[in-house]
């Protein structure tokens, strides 16, 4: 008996073993399954949190400046674990109905990209996506094939009025030369006199001896000029060169940035200028045998013996003979008064006095705006830009985004920090003035240039200028001379237009950007009043307007300082209604990692210890996508 009932007892004790195991088997796959859910939901938590976070981007940035950003960096976390809380059951995860509870561990930030971060790349992509959703890619590409060409125009007149600064020292040395010419000439009218005397016989030792005197005391005269002309012509050749050495590195640097035919008219100016440099130009040549001829006469005539028996000796004879012969390249006819340019001293005027006086109609109606001391962003920023190359079509983009999105002169919008945003653009200076007197300078600088480009292929407005350097060198047959002034009156001529033209553009009209000889205003008796020259113009609509002209310029600039000047100016009139406002607080993109715990239910799995489960969940987003890694 008693070993059946030990058989029926192991029946129960199997049977209880049994469902103790399917129980075990049960409960680990229902945890299995549970832990399975809780990583995909910890998984989906992460990442929806990040969305909802990035959902609340600021408002204001958005219906003003169509960007998308998050402007609040510090509370990035905070925001995300808010957001988690929702998927918490109340109990805090702990035991309770919820068979999927879990509760936040921790928020960790991995990467966080704002709007100035990388060169303010996001904040170029944002622009780029604004400017795509508006078609903008078409007039961007044909911007930007103008700006080469404008940029040739301020290249070629940049050179050219600098050659003005060299005008008053080769004028200088002229009038050595002249000087010169001028001794020469009246020691070449005392040989002739002491000739004609001698023809006459009355050159005698009673005679002849105070026509003979004068003649000496004049070669007296002409040793000491001639040492003082030559060893002025020299200094003046030595200061010279040495500005000129930086000038030929300059023309060589632009060889390769403007157009064959500009280069030329580049090199030609140059050229006239070394002549009075090297020491076998024209100019230095002249001079030099110029002082040879003098201190040869003029030494024969001081040390001749005169006399012999009360009559002129032979030696006297000779000498007279030889020096009224050598003398006769002393013609007299290069000793013209030289004029003066009135076009030529108004552009100067104009250039040392405000160059908002010329091209407005009131200054007194600029704006006095003018941006905080403490506005802008941090130095860091800048100085750790760095960032990619900007490819000709972002470049594009900016420009038209700025133009678009923010005020200029003529349309400028209220309650901003400055009422001249796009020359704020162009110029990065603290206030309105500033920023439009940059501009104003940018403009004339390439409408003088094209100004410039087109009078090349004038060939009667060459001729007409040509005859007036002429006059205005008051030195006949100086080719190198009246060749360089003709180039400074050609620049004087185009800059005088590109004051008629800039003043057009600032009263709403339009210039076209390459000009023909319909289009040209001034004549060069009448550049001279460009400044008060009646312009006649009306506001157009049209792409050489004041704002194409603008978009060019910005065109020419650098597309990341731009970005950077945008993103100061946004701040700035943001923060006049927010106060908290940062750009270096816009967040556009973040790489967070999410720690969970959940606590088992059914099973304790192997190596989830005594405190729960752990899940670490990684999860990214942002507004332009995942951050540009560079080449």
């Amino acid at each position: 008996m008693t070993g059946k009932r030990n058989c029926r007892g192991s029946v129960g004790v199997f049977f209880a073993l049994i469902l103790t195991t399917i129980l075990a088997v049960i409960c680990t796959s229902l945890e299995s399954a549970r832990h399975a859910a809780l990583s995909y939901l910890t998984a989906q938590a992460g990442e929806s949190a990040l969305e909802s976070v990035f959902a609340g981007y600021y408002k204001p940035l958005w219906e003003q400046y169509h960007l998308f950003f998050m402007a609040d960096g510090p509370g990035f976390v905070p925001a995300a674990e808010e957001t988690l809380a929702c998927y918490e059951e109340p109990g805090n995860g702990r035991r309770g109905t919820d068979l999927m509870a879990f509760r936040t561990e921790e928020v960790i930030l991995q990467d966080l990209i704002t709007a100035v971060d990388q060169g303010g790349e996001t904040f170029l992509q944002a622009v780029m996506a604004d400017m795509e959703n508006h078609g903008a890619e078409e007039l961007a590409e044909a911007l930007l094939g103008r700006s080469e060409l404008v940029k040739e125009a301020e290249t070629v007149s940049g050179y050219i009025g600098s050659l003005s600064e060299y005008e008053e020292t080769v004028s200088g040395m002229e009038e050595r030369f002249f000087a010169l010419e001028g001794q020469g000439y009246r020691l070449r009218k005392a040989y002739e006199s002491l000739e004609a005397a001698l023809e006459e016989g009355t050159l005698t030792e009673e005679a002849g001896r105070e026509l003979l005197g004068e003649a000496q005391s004049l070669a007296a005269e002409t040793f000491r000029q001639t040492e003082e002309c030559y060893g002025a012509i020299l200094a003046g050749a030595e200061e010279l060169k040495s500005s000129l050495e930086r000038e030929a590195a300059r023309l060589s640097e632009q060889k390769e940035t403007v157009s064959q035919a500009s280069y030329e008219q580049m090199e030609s100016e140059f050229e006239n200028l070394t002549e009075y440099t090297r020491e076998d130009g024209s100019r230095r040549t002249a001079a030099k045998q110029a002082k040879g001829l003098l201190e040869e006469c003029a030494g024969d005539l001081a040390g001749v013996r005169a006399w012999k028996d009360g009559a002129a000796s032979e030696e006297l004879k000779e000498t007279v003979k030889k020096g009224s012969g050598a003398l006769q390249v002393f013609e007299g006819k290069n000793a013209g008064t030289r004029q003066k340019s009135e076009l030529l001293e108004m552009v100067k005027a104009w250039k040392d006095n405000g160059i908002l006086g010329l091209v407005l109609e009131n200054e007194k109606t600029v704006s006095d705006r003018r941006l905080s001391e403490k506005a802008g962003l941090p130095e860091t920023v800048r100085e750790e830009a760095g960032g990619r190359p900007v490819s000709a079509l972002e470049k594009g983009a900016v420009v038209l985004y700025g133009a678009g999105h923010f005020g200029r002169f003529g349309e400028e919008k209220e309650s901003t920090a400055l009422a001249y945003e796009v020359e704020y653009l162009l110029g990065g200076l603290k206030s309105d003035r500033e920023n439009l007197t940059k501009t104003a300078e940018k403009l004339l600088a390439v409408r003088s240039g094209m100004n410039f480009l087109y009078l090349l292929t004038d060939t009667g407005k060459q001729a007409e200028a040509e005859a007036l350097a002429a006059a205005l060198a008051g030195f006949t047959g100086i080719y190198p001379l009246v060749k360089l002034v003709k180039g400074i009156l050609l620049g004087a001529w185009a800059f005088a237009e590109a004051v008629s033209d800039v003043r057009i553009l600032y009263q709403g009209g339009q210039v076209p950007l390459v000009k023909t000889g319909k289009d040209w205003r001034l004549s060069l008796e009448g550049a001279a009043d460009a400044a008060s020259y009646e312009t006649g113009a009306k506001e157009e609509k049209g792409i050489w307007n004041y704002e194409g002209y603008l978009c060019i310029l910005l065109c020419m600039g650098d597309a990341r300082e731009q970005c950077f000047r945008m993103m100061e100016l946004i701040e700035a009139n943001l923060r006049k209604q927010d106060s908290g406002f940062f750009m270096e607080n816009c967040i556009s993109y973040a790489l967070a990692e999410f720690r969970f715990q959940a606590e088992p239910l059914f099973f304790h799995l192997p190596l989830s210890g005594n405190s729960g489960y752990r899940f670490s969940k990684t999860a990214a987003y942002g507004y332009y996508g995942l951050p540009q890694t560079e080449k």
